[in-house]
Formats: C-alpha cells, sequence, structure tokens
C-alpha cells in the first residue's frame, strides 16, 4: 500500500537496554497498565476486550477498596473510572482533530489506541514501551482475530522503548519520519515522572517533531490548582495510588497551566495549549457529563496549526 494511509511501517535498529531509572519507573506504572486496560474492558472501547487481563481485574476492585471509593460519596467528584475516560475520550478527539498521518504512543501499556486507528482507520499506528510490557503487549495482540491481525500487519508495531534514553529523539524521528501530520501521544505517562526526566521527554519528543518537519504531542497533565478544586478526594486518590505503585509520590503536579506552557517551551515546542471538553462534545458527546482535574495538552512543533485551540 501508499500514501499517508496505507504507508508501510519501517524498521528500526533495537534499543539499548533500558535504563535503571527506567526499570524503576515500570515497576511502578506497570501495574496501572493493566488497571486501565481493564477499565477500557468495561467502557467497552473497540479492540479492549482482548487487552484486558486478569491482573487487571484484580486490581481494579482491589484500588477500590484502597481508597478509591470515597470519589463515589459525591456527584461533583470524578471516581478513578471516569477520570481515565475523561482523558481518554478529551485525547482522542484531539487526535482526530489533527487528522494524523501517523498515530505513536509513549508508555503505551495495554491501551487499544493505535490498534484501533490502523485496524479501523488504516492509519498507521506504532507503540514504544519498555520490554516487559511491550512484550505482555504482542503476547495480547496475538490473540486478537485473524481478520484484525491481518489488517495490522503492515500497519501497527510494537517496540521495545525507554522514553528516558539519550537516542529517543533518534528512534522516534526514525518512526515517524514520511509520515504526514505524525502525532506524539502520551497518555497517563508523564505524571508519574519526577520534573526532571518529564521534562527529557517532552524535549525528546519536540527535537524528533522537529527532525522530521512538525507534528503535534497530546498529553494529559496535572496542576496542584486544579487538584486543589477536588480537595480531599484528589487526596484520596493519591493515596490509592500509592498504594498501587509503591511511590512515595503520585501524580506530581506542575504549579499551573502558566508552569506547564513554560516547560513545553522549554523543551522546544512552539506553542502548547489546553484541550477544552466543551470543544469536542460533539465528536465525544459523553465529555458532556465527564469531569477531571486532568488537563489535555496539545503541543505544535514546526507549521502545524493549533486549530481550534488556538
Amino acid at each position: 500500500m501508499s500514501g499517508p494511509r496505507g504507508a508501510m511501517l519501517r524498521p528500526v535498529r533495537d534499543p539499548e537496554p533500558p535504563s535503571p531509572e527506567a526499570a524503576q519507573q515500570a515497576e511502578r506504572i506497570g501495574p496501572t497498565a493493566h488497571y486501565t486496560a481493564y477499565v477500557w474492558r468495561r467502557l467497552g472501547l473497540p479492540h479492549a476486550e482482548h487487552l484486558a487481563t486478569r491482573q487487571g481485574a484484580v486490581l481494579y476492585w482491589g484500588f477500590f477498596a484502597l481508597g478509591e471509593w470515597a470519589t463515589r460519596l459525591s456527584p461533583s467528584v470524578p471516581s478513578m473510572r471516569e477520570f481515565l475516560e475523561y482523558r481518554h475520550r478529551l485525547i482522542d478527539a484531539v487526535v482526530d482533530e489533527w487528522r494524523p498521518g501517523c498515530v505513536v504512543e509513549l508508555g503505551a501499556g495495554l491501551t487499544p489506541r493505535a490498534v484501533r486507528w490502523a485496524a479501523d482507520r488504516g492509519v498507521p499506528g506504532i507503540e514504544l514501551d519498555l520490554p516487559a510490557m511491550a512484550r505482555a503487549k504482542r503476547a495480547r495482540l496475538a490473540r486478537l482475530p485473524a481478520p484484525v491481525r491481518a489488517r495490522l500487519a503492515s500497519l501497527h508495531a510494537v517496540h521495545d522503548a525507554d522514553v528516558l534514553a539519550p537516542d529517543l529523539p533518534e528512534r522516534l524521528a526514525g518512526l515517524i519520519g514520511g509520515h504526514p501530520r505524525p502525532v506524539v501521544i502520551a497518555e497517563g505517562l508523564l505524571s508519574y515522572f519526577d520534573l526532571a526526566p518529564r521534562q527529557r521527554v517532552l524535549a525528546a519528543v519536540a527535537e524528533a517533531l522537529r527532525r522530521v518537519g512538525g507534528g503535534a504531542m497530546v498529553c494529559d497533565l496535572h496542576t496542584a490548582a486544579a487538584q486543589a478544586e477536588v480537595g480531599w478526594a484528589a487526596h484520596a486518590l493519591r493515596t490509592a495510588i500509592r498504594g498501587l505503585t509503591r511511590r512515595r509520590r503520585a501524580l506530581d503536579p506542575f504549579e499551573d497551566l502558566a508552569a506547564v506552557q513554560q516547560a513545553f517551551a522549554r523543551a522546544g515546542f512552539d506553542d502548547a495549549r489546553e484541550a477544552l471538553p466543551q470543544a469536542y462534545v460533539d465528536a465525544q458527546p459523553r465529555l458532556a457529563r465527564l469531569r477531571s482535574p486532568a488537563h489535555v495538552i496539545v503541543a505544535r512543533v514546526g507549521p502545524m496549526a493549533l486549530g481550534a485551540l488556538s
């Protein structure tokens, strides 16, 4: 096949082994991939039933017992399921607006998004994750129905990668080069890094996008200002997340949106904006009923316009 929606994925060289820092992060973040995959299955997202695991079901109900139940006491406070659905649907709507020539998921875990783009829309889907999670994802994908596997054959790939490795800009540019309007997605990833490694990932993506002539990054981030608006429920969620990930801190936030924009500017992006859910209700009607303190950010490198976000 040829053209942006039939472009073959190019092979790339094997990565270096993950850094100790990345391995430590994987131990903390890995359980959340199983948890989130189970949420996607409960929401009925396409292909999610093939990626959910028993571990995810155990974590889902265990997380509820650890403190997530507290969010159900007030209709004005989002549950973790609502929190996850909000960011996923809003990211989907933003990515769809860009009409990407390829989509890349950093720290992809067990999300079905890249599979949906490749199998259902014919757009190359590229996933990057640490070796253990990448192997788990490939094992689940091998169980997909034969017609879906056939559609994915030349349009989808899961690569072993350390997003904190120095060679990420080179590897990422090699994967997205030649595809128009590449979009790099980091869902549920960046907030689990401390500020310094978080900044390294942003800078690596900006450099890769600049090498190939431009593109966009879409991610979710947190600010202390937004978390304060949900008060005690945010504290309950952070406590539960610490139990799930064995992390001393969870969802370390930026101070406010000005600090978020400064981080993207330092990383080398030309512009960054918050995507507001009300702008995407027509594309994702459930956004009208979902709430979350998370911010979905779209950042640009190169000539691509920010469209409705500018």
